[in-house]
């Protein structure tokens, strides 16, 4: 095999190897931020299902017992998200608050980028 060949197979290989873990190394970062973003929007309503299991799970409750404990656990779970959502329309006065107090100190360009800061968070919420 003259040297031109052998030199012409090596970096072909080499071109299919780096391409193949190039490709991996993708997949695995799309599919693992893909999974994120699936387990944040369905976490209200499996993260429920889960404590609620999580609690039968703790008290070794037997069905009758999963059957009356299930709306007492449910009506809990509806008041936390009641003040959830109050702490966090409270939490946002503040952030509000705290933005008008550090206008007079900071410029321009960092009050935009605290607000677009703060923007990103409310929307994560």
């Amino acid at each position: 095999m003259t040297p031109e060949r052998k030199r012409a197979l090596i970096t072909i290989l080499a071109t299919l190897v780096i391409g193949i873990l190039i490709g991996a190394l993708g997949v695995g970062l799309w599919s693992k931020q893909n999974q994120r973003s699936r387990s944040s929007s369905n976490w209200r309503k499996d993260g429920k299902e889960a404590f609620v299991k999580k609690i039968f799970t703790v008290v070794e409750a037997d069905s009758a017992q999963a059957k009356e404990l299930r709306p007492l656990i449910n009506e809990t779970m509806a008041q936390i998200d009641s003040l959830q959502k109050q702490t966090d329309r409270e939490v946002s006065k503040v952030v509000d608050s705290l933005e008008v107090k550090l206008q007079p100190i900071l410029t321009e360009k960092q009050m935009h980028q605290l607000k677009e800061f703060h923007r990103r968070t409310r929307q994560r919420k």
